[in-house]
């Protein structure tokens, strides 16, 4: 076993190291070494120095110059002198905008002369109808001076006959000066290049009557049976208000808070067999509350005419906005929405003496505030029920039969042209469009209306199919609107279609196929309506639209927007 030697300083070779001397300067004459046999002679160079660098044939053009940095002042700043102040050298080199400029000395151009002229022409002939007005206003001043002092001393006026009618127009000054002249020259011409027809849009008077005014007022008898009917029923509640819209009543009843949700199916047929009512639909809950509302048919019911519908929404300020109006909610609210954001709308289970109500009221509304260049109503129908649409000047062609191989071959054309007309405009829909072009290319809003949904489907007819379904997909942005009735309520609509229709409207259906809820409505003008920017549906009261009523609103635009 070897034993670790300990490390200790050796101060003899410490100091035979320092005394030896690992670098020796030539030229150090202090040196106490005798040796001069191992300096270096003068004339070679040491061996320390460093070898010159080999010389390039680019040496003299290198610049002397270091590169100038973040830190080095390029030029200090000119202190003005107490005396003579600040001494700008004179500028021997051009600025870039004069040598600019001196390409375009000698060059001439006919269009540019023709402006320059143009432009001086008009600069003169406003100074020269300034410089007349300024003469017009100073005689007129000096004039009504003169007849001042005349008034003052007491001279009588000069005797002058009354200048003419003309005449005397000419002497009163405007407020607009020498522009009134040109303001009515602009109107007159502007009048002369209007372009589409002279239009008169139907008036409120010849929409018939109103609803009538006391659908307001509840039924007492049955106020005090639904309180009767929580008390033998052990369930804490009663009706604090009630709302009608003529057809149905809402009574809003205040339950305990402990109630169970769950529990409100059973209620609905514990309170039909106290109340003895057939039908009986409880919304729960109201928006806005957390009341509950038992909606009864009325026994005397009012109709809600189309009048009442136009009066008491936003249709009476005549915008083109394309908003239709098709009955009143059961809170006595106007149920509208504009057209471009409803889309494709999907009227389901229509009722046999009520299936035109709907489509009615959509057309009417949209008639009464658009005439012909902006609005286009087609028809795909077998039978004559809108014949009538097909006589105004916003009529899209003739009728189409929905059995025909082509019956949307036309549509489905006129969608195409719009595709690549609004490609070509880059614009994406149809009001991007009709605000950059002319009046005569804008495209009109197209309806087109499908009598029969079910029976385009059923029939095997692929094309047809095919061509509705393109339609749905692309239409809306481009200007043109389906509306589709669906009227057999027993066969159900494939879901990738009822996605396609955003706006339904569906009636009495006990199998709920389109719109969930439906079973629990009233046989008759009883819907509910389901809108793309709310999943929850709303109840509505189609409003009822009466033939004479129609008629006269044809007439109107027939013999007006010719």
């Amino acid at each position: 076993m070897t034993r670790r030697q300990r490390r200790e300083f050796n101060k003899d070779r410490h100091d035979r190291d320092e005394s030896r001397e690992a670098f020796k300067f030539p030229l150090d004459i202090d040196s106490d070494d005798t040796n001069t046999k191992s300096v270096t002679p003068l004339d070679s160079p040491p061996a320390y120095v460093r070898r010159p660098q080999r010389e390039t044939r680019y040496t003299a053009s290198k610049p002397s110059v270091k590169r100038p940095t973040r830190m080095t002042i390029s030029k200090a700043r000119q202190v003005p002198s107490a005396v003579y102040g600040l001494k700008k050298p004179e500028r021997t080199e051009r600025d870039e905008r004069e040598i600019y400029l001196e390409k375009f000395k000698n060059y001439n151009s006919v269009i540019v002369d023709k402006i320059v002229q143009e432009r001086v022409q008009r600069e003169k002939k406003k100074d020269k109808q300034k410089m007349k007005e300024q003469q017009r206003r100073a005689e007129l001043a000096a004039l009504k001076k003169k007849r001042d002092a005349q008034k003052a001393n007491g001279e009588p006026a000069a005797h002058k006959q009354k200048p003419a009618l003309r005449e005397k127009q000419r002497d009163t000054l405007s407020v607009l000066g020498s522009k009134q002249n040109k303001l009515r020259e602009k109107q007159q011409s502007a009048a002369g290049k209007r372009i589409g027809p002279n239009i008169t849009q139907p008036g409120i008077s010849m929409l018939g009557s109103a609803q009538a005014a006391d659908y307001k007022e509840p039924d007492a008898e049955l106020w005090k049976k639904i309180d009767d009917a929580f008390i033998n029923l052990n369930v804490e509640g009663r009706v604090i208000s009630y709302t009608s819209n003529g057809v149905i009543g809402r009574y809003e009843v205040k339950l305990n808070r402990a109630f169970r949700v769950s529990n409100i199916p059973r209620l609905n047929e514990a309170l039909k067999e106290e109340l003895n009512l057939d039908e009986l639909r409880i919304m729960s809950p109201l928006i806005g509350t957390s009341n509950i509302g038992l909606e009864v048919p009325l026994e005397n019911v009012r109709p809600i005419t189309f009048r009442t519908l136009f009066e008491s929404s936003s249709l009476k300020l005549r915008k083109s906005d394309y908003k239709f109006a098709i009955g009143k909610t059961v809170d006595d609210k106007i149920f509208s929405y504009e057209l471009s954001k409803a889309g494709h709308i999907l009227i389901h289970g229509n009722q046999p003496n009520y299936d035109t109500n709907v489509t009615d009221n959509i057309l009417l509304s949209l008639l009464m505030n658009h005439n012909s260049s902006d609005l286009r109503i087609a028809i795909a129908s077998e039978d004559d029920k809108y014949d009538d649409y097909l006589d105004v000047p916003h009529s899209y062609g003739s009728r189409v039969s929905l059995t025909d191989p082509d019956a949307l071959k036309i549509f489905l054309q006129e969608l195409n042209d719009r595709s690549v007309a609004f490609r070509r405009a880059h614009v994406r829909n149809i009001q991007s469009y009709n605000s950059r072009v002319k009046f005569e290319s804008k495209k009109a809003t197209l309806v087109i209306i499908i009598d029969d949904l079910a029976a385009l489907l059923e029939n095997k007819n692929p094309e047809a199919v095919r061509a509705l379904i393109q339609i749905l997909k692309q239409g809306k942005p481009l200007g043109i609107h389906v509306i589709a009735n669906y009227a057999n309520a027993d066969s159900g609509i494939r879901y990738e279609l009822l996605q396609l229709l955003q706006t339904k409207i569906a009636f009495y259906d006990a199998n709920n196929n389109a719109v969930s809820g439906t079973d629990e409505l009233t046989q008759g003008n009883d819907a509910l309506a389901v809108i793309p920017t709310s999943n929850k549906p709303n109840r509505i009261s189609i409003g009822a639209v009466n033939k004479l009523v129609k008629q006269s609103v044809f007439d109107h635009i027939k013999h007006n927007n010719r």
